[in-house]
């Protein structure tokens, strides 16, 4: 179950987020979204009983959706337990990396090295693909200008550190990582990987592995948990992908749900005349 530490609560209350729905804690605020403006309520946290229990779930969100009726989107995070009923859909989810997980690696595979300040272009584009590439999976739309700009944030970003595969003694691929990633809610430190992307005309699984063991040592070398994410999209590849990790040594740490305003309004209306 994921119950938020104290400081994080306190924090919220001072910044006016949080709120008491059946006697349990939620946060919660309008969010924009930074590629396509779109504004969205994000649940940033709700105690656990408040998800998994259908009597007061339909509570939680009558309420949220009567203080701000301008938002065309309602996103909540979970715990990796919670399954939220239909108009509800998985829209990212967040992996962890097992401590004791061996992250197979051929001896003979390509060769990966820390990327420096001259490939700073070449991440650029990688991740400004990636992210574009992230919206249309799920269906939104997405302003490349914007994407240039989260991309440039995340390469500014103090801890982040990048690597490279390489093939044929050009790099094909990267692995973007936030060493110093912290977890407000549970008030623990982490590393992210951002983004594992690897040219499509190169051996991408060979590429893949690599990255990923490189990461893998990297966190263990920190003494860190390492996260990572998965995007979702009507296609239910989000959900392979998932599965195909789980079965490498990674466990699901929690999700972030996403239903429309106006099919969240209609199940609950629907729910109301059952």
């Amino acid at each position: 179950m994921m119950y938020a530490v104290e400081s994080y609560l306190e924090a919220a209350r001072e910044a006016g987020l949080l709120r008491t729905v059946s006697g349990l804690p939620c946060v919660a605020g309008v969010s924009t979204h930074p590629l396509s403006d779109v504004r969205s309520l994000l649940v940033e946290y709700a105690d656990p009983e408040l998800l998994s229990d259908p009597g007061t779930a339909p509570s939680l969100w009558r309420a949220l959706l009567t203080d701000q009726p301008e938002v065309s989107v309602v996103v909540v995070r979970a715990g990796a337990q919670v399954r939220l009923p239909r108009p509800w859909q998985r829209d990212l989810t967040y992996v962890r990396l097992a401590a004791d997980a061996a992250v197979p690696v051929a001896p003979d595979g390509p060769r990966v090295t820390p990327a420096e300040e001259e490939h700073r272009p070449l991440l650029a584009d990688w991740l400004v693909r990636a992210i574009l590439h992230a919206a249309r999976e799920q269906g939104r739309p997405a302003d490349p200008g914007a994407a240039a700009a989260e991309a440039d944030a995340l390469l500014d970003t103090p801890s982040r550190r990048s690597l490279l595969v390489w093939e044929h003694g050009v790099p094909v691929g990267h692995a973007t990582v936030i060493c110093g990633a912290w977890d407000e809610i549970s008030a623990q430190s982490h590393m992210e990987l951002v983004d594992v992307l690897v040219e499509p005309d190169a051996d991408a699984p060979a590429g893949r592995g690599a990255l990923v063991a490189a990461v893998a040592d990297l966190a263990r070398a920190a003494r860190t948990p390492l996260i990572g994410h998965v995007v979702h999209g009507p296609d239910g590849n989000g959900d392979r992908v998932t599965e195909s990790l789980c079965a490498q040594g990674w466990t699901v740490d929690h999700r972030y749900w996403r239903a429309r305003t106006e099919e969240l309004t209609a199940a609950l209306k629907e729910a109301g005349r059952a």
